[in-house]
């Protein structure tokens, strides 16, 4: 039985380049369009649209169908949209110029299609090429670096409203030849557009990678820039089992500590809307966040529970950062801060709740049960350690991200990495926690909670 009215399918499936394509003739603008115009007709509640893999007409596309009554859509481009949702969706008159009537063709192609999709795939295996999906994760870094380096030259920002390769060589001081061949680069993937010789950021970029862009995320993704460097060794240091970088083992420069809290905060602002809301903060009068960072968190349950007294707890070069993330969050009268060293100096007492996020990762399962020792001695009897980190499976094999991350600690860090459930349930354990748990969260992180006897 249908639940909707009309349910309509849309083939989005991208292909290697150079094949014909849903994808490569504009079936995103397409969806999208479809999208815009069902809800401007109010039809939401009655039309559901899926999107779906080949319908084997390709060369045709892009190609949609429309039940219950099964009607093909060919070459629907998105300002053809509107007329199928007038006509079609509202009045139940299919759009003639578009529909595909001839049903016994349409099947041939359709079963020629597939009978050539399944010779050339018998013909790459015989051959013993290397497998695309194999060949697009081991080259993945090129498109990544291209990207990096772009952000850390502020292209995007020297583009603006519009610019030339000469002009925003000049404006980066690089070279006029190089900075093309990135900038058109930057086209074929999609994260610029170009007219004549002028380079234009699309919306993405403009809002997300550009100064001064409504949600300008530069600062946070210089990062991703820095872990760049450490990521090149991970073949050294999969073999001494630890970081080999001179600079993964030093401080963070001034630099470094700014664009690392800005990651950091703009990650778990954003977390922080489906984690503060999972802990249970009934009893709760005091809360100690250890490692806080920039306070996103610390500013998140501040809101939720006025009143609470929340302590922000980390090194003493990052603390005045902290301190202005919170005075942005209008916040400074309700959060107070403490520097110090978690691996070594006490962090206070009565305490009702320590909430440590994204902290474990960065140490070794020996300085992790340290570290819940010290967080016990903080917390007040019947209190409570909330942990939120990247929690694997016992396996160790998932979350996807997760396993990755374990990696990103190798090549950053002495001993850190991701760790199981089981391993954060021993380690509350011998710290004397009672009534440990994990609890899921949406996304790769979990929680682990202990709560003191």
């Amino acid at each position: 039985m249908e639940p909707f009215k009309y349910h309509i399918f849309v083939c989005t499936q991208a292909k290697p380049e150079g094949m014909e394509s849903c994808a490569a003739k504009g079936a995103e603008q397409t969806l999208a369009a479809l999208r815009r115009e069902i809800a401007r007709a109010g039809l939401d509640s009655e039309v559901q649209v899926t999107t779906c893999g080949c319908l084997g007409l390709c060369e045709k596309g892009p190609n949609l169908i429309v039940y219950p009554e099964g009607t093909w859509y060919a070459q629907v481009k998105a300002e053809d949209v509107a007329g199928i949702v007038s006509e079609h969706l509202k009045l139940g008159r299919p759009v003639a110029r578009l529909a595909r009537p001839d049903a016994s063709s349409m099947k041939k192609e359709i079963s020629e299609h597939f009978a050539k999709v399944k010779a050339i795939k018998e013909f790459l295996e015989k051959s013993g090429l290397v497998p695309e999906e194999v060949n697009a994760v081991m080259r993945g870094f090129m498109e990544s670096r291209i990207m990096l380096t772009a952000v850390e030259l502020d292209l995007f920002s020297a583009i603006g409203v519009g610019a030339t390769a000469a002009q925003a060589a000049k404006t980066v001081k690089a070279h006029p030849r190089s900075t093309e061949a990135v900038l058109n680069a930057l086209v074929a993937l999609k994260l610029l557009t170009k007219n004549g010789e002028v380079f234009y950021n699309t919306p993405l970029t403009a809002r997300y990678l550009v100064a001064g862009g409504s949600d300008d995320s530069r600062l946070a993704l210089m990062h991703m820039v820095h872990l760049w460097r450490r990521w090149s060794t991970l073949t050294a240091a999969v073999r001494e089992g630890t970081a080999v970088a001179k600079e993964a083992l030093k401080k963070r420069g001034k630099d470094q500590t700014a664009a690392f809290i800005a990651a950091m905060h703009k990650n778990a602002s954003f977390a922080a809307k489906a984690v503060v809301p999972a802990i249970d903060l009934g009893g709760v009068g005091s809360l100690l966040d250890v490692g806080g960072g920039s306070g996103a968190y610390a500013i998140a349950f501040a809101r939720k529970k006025p009143g609470m007294k929340v302590t922000v707890f980390d090194l003493p070069g990052v603390i005045p950062l902290t301190k202005k993330y919170i005075a942005a969050a209008d916040l400074a009268d309700a959060i107070r801060t403490q520097a110090g060293d978690m691996t070594k100096d006490k962090l206070g007492a009565g305490y009702d709740l320590v909430f440590v996020s994204a902290i474990c990762h960065m140490f070794s399962p020996k300085e992790n049960l340290a570290l819940f020792k010290r967080i016990k001695s903080a917390l007040n009897p019947g209190g409570r350690v909330v942990i939120q980190d990247f929690v694997l499976d016992n396996a160790k094999t998932s979350p996807r991200m997760a396993a990755v991350f374990a990696l990103n600690m190798l090549v950053n860090t002495k001993g850190g990495g991701t760790y199981s459930g089981e391993e954060y349930l021993d380690w509350l354990e011998q710290a004397g926690f009672a009534e440990g748990k994990i609890q899921p969260l949406p996304g790769p992180t979990r929680l682990a909670i202990g709560k003191k006897s």
